[in-house]
């Protein structure tokens, strides 16, 4: 493990040409709050984001929310957008969907409508992102009992409909069964833009997906990646072990943003 002082190998990696910086939103550049809704991305980050889309051939943020709340919710048009794990993304200015996710649409909204009076536990948020959902228990009285009942509830009913159960930071997430995610759209923006080197910054279990994909290429010799975890309370113990470099948070994401600023 890198410690979080060596942003050497970042550097490295974002000094080829061309090359691409991809970070995740939640818990990355944005603090983790009590509901989707509060969360805010922290303005700095925002703004580094944007002063390195003019010296990086793509900077993206590829994230667990819909693509146009992403979009609005960073507030930088420069940047490249894709949502839902990697699902979906912007082209032509409109949101599209991957072509294999299409026979999905809908399905999330009827799983939602069968479990949702079946789940006893109150204070759980229910987040429909169109192909992809999440379930939020972070404010349930009880938390580990509320994860137990989640679970016993949903596996069944999102299966019958070809959905997964993915879990997270106090989240339940459901996706389609198909193997796309944040590695398959990491995979699809590196050999569009025909990228040579490339980091990715993420703090949670999807993010382990992208942090997967890049040590393949890596080893491959496709391409020279670093995989940048952030850390919390929280993290699990899959971010730790695929990440070639920690930072502590979103202040330690923030002050390496400022260092590649400052390098690049």
């Amino acid at each position: 493990m890198i410690v979080a002082e060596n942003w050497e190998v970042v550097f490295d990696a974002l000094a080829l040409a061309p090359s691409g910086l991809f970070t995740d939103i939640d818990g990355t550049i944005s603090p983790v709050a009590p509901t989707p809704n509060e969360a805010r991305v922290d303005p700095e980050a925002a703004e580094l984001l944007g002063v390195l889309c003019k010296r990086l051939s793509v900077v993206a943020a590829i994230t667990g929310r819909g693509t146009e709340y992403a979009r609005d919710m960073v507030g930088v048009p420069s940047l490249v957008y894709s949502g839902n794990h990697g699902l979906e993304e912007i082209l032509d200015g409109a949101v599209a969907l991957i072509p294999e996710v299409r026979p999905y649409a809908g399905r999330l909204a009827q799983i939602f409508a069968e479990t949702r009076p079946c789940v006893t536990t109150t204070d759980v948020l229910w987040e429909d992102k169109g192909v992809t959902g999440t379930v939020h228990y972070r404010q349930a009285p009880d938390p580990e009992a509320a994860h137990a009942e989640l679970i016993r509830v949903l596996r069944p009913v999102a299966e019958r409909h070809g959905f997964r159960l993915y879990e997270g930071r106090m989240i339940i997430e459901l996706r389609p069964e198909i193997e796309l995610g944040k590695g398959a759209a990491v995979r699809r923006l590196i050999q569009r833009h025909g990228l040579r080197g490339c980091v990715f910054i993420g703090d949670d279990v999807t993010d382990v997906d992208a942090f997967r994909v890049l040590r393949e290429m890596r080893d491959a010799s496709q391409v020279v990646a670093v995989c940048v975890g952030v850390t919390s309370a929280e993290t699990p113990p899959a971010v730790l072990e695929m990440a070639d470099v920690t930072v502590p948070g979103v202040p330690g994401v923030i002050e390496l943003l400022n260092w590649l600023e400052r390098n690049l």
